[in-house]
């Protein structure tokens, strides 16, 4: 008895537990694009000024690191503030193989403290989502390009152009992406504030409908 009694309280807090998280993460909105926020910046702006119509280039360090370092194009994007990141969008058209960072900040050198969070490899989609948790606020995100689709082309090219030479390329083609969109979830006051605006939109329709 008393153990059937403990196998039904243990079901009963497991479905207490369930319900909660089921209701919480539905609750959840995304916020706005923080790339669009007043005062957010990128290496290449044509990466976040909201027009899929532009594309902007993921740049090399310097040109001593773009032939002596296999490191890949990167962009840098900068908010105007800390934010807790939930979401990466890349809409891209040659991006293969990536990886994000976060700054961590307090860094000793120049304040900076770059984070690992994801990777991805052998990408087919565009766009590209990024599920991500960041467990601390960020307001500066690094997308490392390692591999694009152009790579091949342009060693072949390359080959081409130096002849019997052999030319072994320690870069490939620039990273290209048309927008960065960064999102998080949206705090309990932002979806009232919303909540608020439906409703005064909803009473203004029925009230020129009723006219």
């Amino acid at each position: 008895m008393f153990y059937r009694i403990t196998t039904y309280f243990s079901l009963l807090c497991c479905s207490i537990v369930l319900i909660g998280c089921a209701t919480l993460f539905s609750a959840q909105e995304w916020s706005e694009n923080y790339a669009l926020l007043e005062g957010a910046r990128a290496t290449s702006p044509q990466m976040i000024d909201g027009k899929l119509e532009t594309v902007g280039e993921a740049i090399f360090a310097s040109e001593d690191t773009r032939r002596l370092v296999r490191g890949g194009s990167e962009v840098v994007v900068t908010l105007p503030e800390k934010k807790r990141i939930h979401k990466i969008l890349l809409h891209a058209d040659n991006l293969k193989h990536i990886i994000i960072y976060a700054d961590k900040g307090g860094g000793i050198l120049d304040g900076s403290d770059w984070q690992y969070v994801k990777e991805m490899q052998s990408i087919k989609t565009n766009p590209i989502e990024l599920k991500v948790l960041i467990p601390y606020p960020t307001d500066r995100i690094r997308v490392r390009v390692l591999k694009t689709t152009e790579d091949a082309q342009l060693a072949r090219e390359k080959n081409r152009r130096f002849g019997a030479i052999t030319f072994v390329s320690t870069t490939g083609a620039p990273g290209k992406i048309r927008e960065i969109e960064i999102y998080g979830y949206k705090t309990a006051e932002e979806m009232e504030v919303d909540k608020t605006v439906d409703n005064r939109e909803k009473e203004l329709d029925d009230l020129l409908d009723f006219e």
